[in-house]
């Protein structure tokens, strides 16, 4: 009883001193807990682009790497959630934002293209769907490309080019599938990550002082 008590009231004088922040942690983890709960994703597999295999794929970092190696060419797709917007104080839909690179062993140069995966309401059936921002090359794996001509603006290529472009991208397993599938198992992780967070913050301010 005399423990109990004394428990009883380290908890009152840290609720009088925390602001309010643990009875906040509590409501958002509630919350979050209140549609399913926020375990680890399981490793990224796309069933429509199974020749894509995980290069990292870290529980604490926000991105995603996946390679492709089809003789004679390797293709790598680098891709992270866009920073989170709101509209007045509701959050927006986050785009997925990925570098792709597609080269060939000996031979350069390496094509690299940004594009960005968005949710496409006027889609038939809903779901993602993706586009390319810009296309450019590197001389050589890691040349950052400064002070080089980088080609005109995406926007404004032919729209012949730019449908070839795609074309090229989806040919080589890149596609809406496969942006779909890794913008979900990307908030899946991001979910999780924000739940351990949470918590470790909780159990930061329930320990005695």
């Amino acid at each position: 009883m005399f423990l109990r008590r004394l428990r009883t009231s380290a908890a009152l004088r840290r609720a009088g001193t925390d602001g309010g922040i643990l009875a906040a942690l509590r409501t958002e983890l509630a919350h979050e807990l209140s549609s399913s709960s926020p375990s680890a994703p399981p490793p990224f597999h796309c069933q429509d682009a199974p020749d894509f295999v995980t290069v990292s794929d870290a529980p604490r970092a926000q991105d995603l790497l996946l390679r492709r190696w089809a003789d004679p060419e390797e293709v790598l797709v680098s891709a992270l959630l866009a920073p989170l917007m709101f509209e007045g104080q509701e959050p927006l839909p986050r785009d997925l934002l990925m570098k792709v690179f597609v080269s060939k062993p000996g031979t350069t140069p390496v094509l690299h293209f940004d594009c960005h995966a968005f949710w496409a309401e006027g889609k038939t059936g809903g779901g993602v769907d993706y586009a390319i921002d810009a296309v450019r090359y590197h001389s050589s794996p890691g040349d950052d490309g400064e002070e080089k001509y980088e080609g005109p603006e995406f926007r404004d290529l032919d729209p012949r080019l730019k449908a070839a472009l795609q074309e090229y991208l989806v040919v080589r397993g890149v596609d809406s599938n496969l942006a779909s599938s890794i913008m979900l198992h990307l908030y899946q992780k991001e979910r999780s990550q924000y739940f351990n967070w949470l918590k470790t913050l909780e159990d930061t301010f329930i320990k005695d002082p």
